[in-house]
């Protein structure tokens, strides 16, 4: 039908005169354009950029699906490559032995499809170094849920969840940090990333979010493909991620956060749950709880956050996981850490920067997995860390990140190795 109107218009063009030939020649670019968008609404184009800001506890990336339009199914994601180049000596000065690499980290597809304005599908799917062969990647379920937002204050979610609990566990896309590294107490504190099937509530109120789900609980001891817990990482070998998760025991996670002003935001977050699963004699109970605040000004963002946590009958865990009495590997009844963070971006000075940013950082770290252990284990200094990281975050475009750091890494046993970080980020 469209052919047929220009092929009209045209004819009449030829036979009208300059000034009738002027106005049908605008009559048809307005055609034109009106066709063009006609069809682009149709193909679902119209899809929101992912530098906008995403969904209270979603990444922009992430959050697209809540921006879409109804009956329509939203495609974003993400991807960072990282290199890291190590220190020839340790702290104490023997020689380090780790060899430089270089890591295409992760490669990253969000998929959803609003139902219509109160019910949405949401997921990610996420391919890590780049490959499943050589027993040197994966690929797995991120998240997956469905949302029914029954009214702004109260809403339903439930499938495969991220614990609401720090900065990163959520948020983690490449662009929203600051380090080549998501920093360490949000992978070894708190183990980020952590996924689990479940069900919970969300909802805002003025200026309080909160979110609060019931979980799989963790898994403390060695079995069904699944570490267990471990002095060194605590948790991290402890995530089922949703894969035939054991649902022996379950964990329930909260979190409020408190937005009074534009630029401030401070909340907390606590786990609680029980990690046996019916594998040891003893029950296993799990505390962790963080507290954020994260203030922002113009150019200028600070970030500080606090994470602790206890593992209950520890010794019974350590004897599940075969771990010798005197060793120094077992997990610690008691752990803690923290960070603070700060950055300025110095092209916000400049009136001209066009959405550029150059962000000069700052951050501390100061964490010990094994602050306590139980009788009869030793204590390894190498788990009471410090690090310092300092570098440049740049972004031509808000969707595209290149970053450099170099991180001091400290600890008590004198092991700590410096190392040189470059990275390469995108969403979209």
């Amino acid at each position: 039908m469209t052919k047929t109107l220009h092929v009209a218009l045209l004819a009449l063009a030829l036979g009208a005169p300059a000034s009738a030939q002027d106005r049908l020649t605008d009559l048809e670019r307005k055609i034109d354009a009106l066709t063009h968008e006609v069809e682009r609404l149709k193909l679902g184009e119209a899809e929101p950029a992912a530098d906008q800001a995403g969904a209270p506890g979603h990444a922009p990336a992430a959050g697209k699906v809540y921006r879409a339009a109804e009956r329509r199914v939203s495609i974003g994601g993400y991807g960072e490559m990282t290199l890291q180049d190590f220190g020839k000596k340790r702290q104490d000065g023997a020689t380090a032995g780790t060899r430089d690499e270089i890591d295409f980290l992760r490669a990253v597809l969000y998929a959803g499809y609003k139902f219509n304005d109160w019910i949405l599908f949401n997921s990610e799917l996420e391919f890590e170094h780049a490959s499943t062969g050589k027993a040197r990647g994966e690929v797995g379920v991120e998240q997956a849920y469905i949302d029914f937002k029954i009214h702004p204050a109260f809403g339903v979610r439930a499938g495969m969840l991220l614990p609401p609990m720090g900065f990163v566990n959520e948020i983690h896309e490449p662009t929203t940090f600051h380090g080549v590294l998501r920093p360490s107490v949000e992978r070894n504190v708190i183990p980020s990333t952590w996924r689990e099937n479940g069900a919970g509530f969300f909802g805002d109120i003025g200026p309080v979010s909160y979110r609060t789900y019931a979980v799989a609980g963790l898994q403390a001891v060695t079995n069904t493909g699944v570490t267990g817990f471990r002095g060194g990482t605590l948790f991290r070998d402890g995530r089922s991620s949703g894969a035939k998760s054991l649902a022996e025991d379950a964990g329930w996670v909260s979190r409020v956060d408190v937005q009074p002003v534009p630029g401030v935001l401070t909340g907390a977050s606590l786990y609680l749950g029980q990690a046996d699963h019916n594998l040891t004699a003893a029950s296993v109970p799990v505390t962790l709880w963080e507290g954020h605040v994260q203030l922002e000004h113009r150019g200028a963002q600070l970030r500080a956050l606090y994470a602790e946590g206890t593992i209950g009958n520890a010794d019974a865990v350590n004897a599940a996981n075969a771990i010798a009495l005197n060793a120094n590997t077992g997990i610690g009844r008691r752990f803690f850490g923290g960070y603070v963070q700060a950055a300025y971006d110095v092209l916000s000075l400049w009136s001209g920067s066009k959405g550029h940013s150059l962000s000069p950082f700052f951050r501390y770290e100061r964490y010990d997995t094994q602050r306590q252990v139980p009788a009869g284990w030793n204590v390894n200094p190498a788990n009471s860390r410090v690090e310092y990281v300092a570098g440049l975050t740049y972004k031509p475009i808000p969707q595209v990140v290149v970053k450099g750091d170099y991180l001091w890494n400290r600890n008590q046993a004198r092991t700590g190795v410096n190392q040189f970080n470059m990275g390469l980020g995108y969403i979209f």
